[in-house]
């Protein structure tokens, strides 16, 4: 009987292993991939691996709310898929009790870090790009008053708007950052109609520089500027030629390097750490300069900065990171 029980463990964990290094990822978006730019950055890097090695990584649309994309996750998850991707980890409070569920099942979570052992994080520092575009909107702002524009207010949300408000004063210490969340509900993330009126409310408040971290929502903000001759910021992928112009710069977040990082990384089961954060030195995020803004910037603020470029992947500035302490020197009050 003994040796039946010792068989039939042997079995089971042969099992779970096996599950465990199967190499069968998906994506799973909430709405249209091509119109939120953290889903296109995303799906570039899924292009890029397919492209790489032949092998597909399945992506599945689904509706807004949570529920509908917690009940898709489970199905796969319930199916074998591994790794699993979930984009939302910053909204996603029960994620350590579901992962728990699965524990055969590896998850790749973008931007937040659970120390369980088939969680595995790939974390940008957006709130090092955030800096270089507060700094630049400092440069450019003639009011002295800036905007920065998200939709839930979330410490993930608030790591961007850190970042700008640290940059911004660090030019001007002066200066003044006006900050707008239009809250959680559903279809929040591609309501451009909520995030124009914030604009156009910090316009009427003196500022002429926002810079919007909102998703799908987002563009309605940078539209709204171009409308009204302010400048704009855009975010996630370049967004510069939408209103050439009149959008100063974008703060990109190369979030297709990681995933296709990730998708390389799980192919070949390595899983050495559980965290992986990508910054200024890995050139993983940044502000862009083209032909669309090259009015906009002269060659004396690209200058300075790149200085603080430098200085940041130096050391010689240290950027807060509000996730790790929830709190912003110099713009709270």
């Amino acid at each position: 009987m003994f040796k039946i029980m010792m068989l039939m463990a042997s079995f089971i964990l042969l099992s779970v292993s096996s599950h465990a290094d199967e190499f069968k990822p998906i994506i799973v978006y909430q709405g249209k991939i091509e119109e939120n730019s953290f889903s296109v950055a995303i799906h570039k890097g899924v292009e890029r691996f397919e492209a790489k090695t032949g092998e597909k990584c399945a992506e599945v649309e689904v509706g807004m709310t949570f529920k509908e994309y917690i009940d898709t996750v489970t199905e796969y998850a319930d199916k074998g898929y591994s790794p699993i991707f979930l984009l939302y980890g910053n909204h996603f409070p029960d994620m350590v009790s579901f992962v728990r569920k699965y524990p055969a099942t590896r998850f790749i979570v973008l931007d937040t870090v659970r120390d369980e052992p088939n969680v595995y994080s790939f974390v940008l520092a957006d709130h090092e790009g955030s800096f270089l575009a507060g700094a630049l909107a400092a440069m450019s702002s003639k009011s002295n008053k800036l905007g920065f524009i998200s939709i839930v207010d979330t410490d993930f949300q608030r790591r961007f708007l850190c970042g700008y408000s640290q940059g911004a004063k660090y030019i001007n210490p002066d200066i003044e950052v006006l900050e707008g969340f239009t809250g959680s509900y559903p279809g929040a993330w591609f309501d451009g109609n909520a995030t124009a009126r914030m604009a156009d409310k910090m316009m009427d408040q003196g500022a002429d520089v926002i810079f919007q971290a909102a998703g799908g929502a987002g563009p309605a903000v940078l539209k709204a500027c171009a409308e009204r001759g302010r400048l704009g910021i855009g975010v996630d992928i370049n967004q510069n030629s939408l209103h050439p112009g009149t959008v100063l710069t974008s703060m990109v977040k190369h979030t297709d390097k990681a995933i296709y990082a990730a998708l390389m990384l799980a192919r070949r089961g390595i899983w050495r750490d559980n965290y992986k954060r990508l910054g200024l030195e890995q050139e993983a995020v940044g502000i862009v300069f083209d032909e669309h803004n090259k009015n906009l910037v002269t060659e004396e603020m690209r200058n300075r900065i790149e200085n603080i470029r430098k200085k940041i992947v130096l050391g010689e500035i240290i950027v807060h990171e509000y996730t790790e302490k929830p709190v912003c020197p110099n713009h709270d009050k």
